[in-house]
């Protein structure tokens, strides 16, 4: 009984005088973008992309990806299209890449963007620039300019209520099960 007591009082002052670490992870606004790309006729024009070995993320050579934000913030640089560098921190790390995945018999190349929500303003357009060979046929840079209604909570996903892309308007989907991912068909002519 002794024993229990001591035992008792022990874990009693280490619970009330040790407090314990505070760790809070950054909240973020997630943007989170499926795009399908087909010809006129349907064909999926995204399905034979090569992808990496490793993951399934679109090979970096194929492909270039810049994102714009409309409201300027500390941690995204709209010059490097990339976080900024900070000491202990290589901006590489952040560049916008392109995975794979297969929804409703298509080809979608993903893309999820992230802000902090207390270091950045509500980005309610973002800026695409697209650079792939493979889908347009060319090496030019094409934009897609996104819209997105961000909600009033703690880590919210932003909804993407419309793109625009060569001056036609698409209005894009949530995915069944998972209404945090926007899937678009752009059609490409």
């Amino acid at each position: 009984m002794k024993t229990l007591r001591i035992l008792s009082i022990v874990t009693l002052i280490l619970l009330s005088s040790c407090d314990p670490p505070f760790h809070s992870e950054p909240e973020f606004v997630g943007y989170n973008l499926y795009l399908s790309f087909q010809d006129i006729a349907g064909n999926d024009l995204v399905k034979e992309i090569e992808l990496n070995d490793s993951s399934r993320s679109v090979k970096d050579a194929l492909y270039t990806l810049d994102i714009i934000i409309s409201e300027p913030c500390w941690n995204w640089d709209n010059d490097i299209y990339n976080a900024p560098a900070r000491p202990g921190f290589e901006p590489d790390v952040n560049r916008p890449t392109f995975g794979l995945s297969r929804y409703n018999e298509y080809s979608y190349l993903t893309n999820q963007f992230g802000l902090p929500i207390d270091d950045c303003p509500k980005q309610e357009m973002l800026t695409y620039k697209i650079k792939c060979p493979y889908i347009f046929g060319d090496d030019a840079v094409h934009e897609l300019v996104t819209y997105w209604e961000i909600p009033n909570e703690r880590n919210p996903s932003a909804k993407c209520y419309r793109i625009t892309f060569e001056g036609n308007e698409v209005t894009p989907s949530p995915m069944d099960k998972y209404d945090y991912n926007y899937t678009a068909a752009i059609i490409l002519e």
